[in-house]
């Protein structure tokens, strides 16, 4: 039985076709994370600070509001919101009916 013949242009257009298609087929990485948070102008300048303009009533503090040394836990106008960061730091400054 004789050995088939194939041409070696046909081989390498094979092999170009389906490394284009594997090279199409594969997800693209996506940027790697960095470790440092970057800083916005309306993220918080200070711990206990709020960002500007923010209504009183969107605030959640675990100790008085407006005054020096308050512990702000966060800010959101969603009332469960403010709810559930109320009883998750519950479990961090202890129990109590905050």
């Amino acid at each position: 039985m004789p050995l088939a013949k194939f041409d070696v242009r046909s081989l390498w257009v094979v092999v170009a076709a389906a490394s284009l298609g594997i090279f199409i087929a594969s997800p693209a990485e996506a940027r790697k994370a960095s470790k440092q948070q970057r800083v916005y102008t309306q993220q918080w300048a200070a711990p206990g600070t709020v960002p500007r303009n923010t209504p009183a009533g969107n605030v959640v503090c675990w100790t008085p509001c407006g005054q020096r040394g308050a512990i702000v836990l966060g800010v959101d106008p969603d009332p469960a919101i403010r709810a559930q960061l109320l009883r998750d730091a519950s479990r961090y400054f202890g129990g109590g009916d905050h």
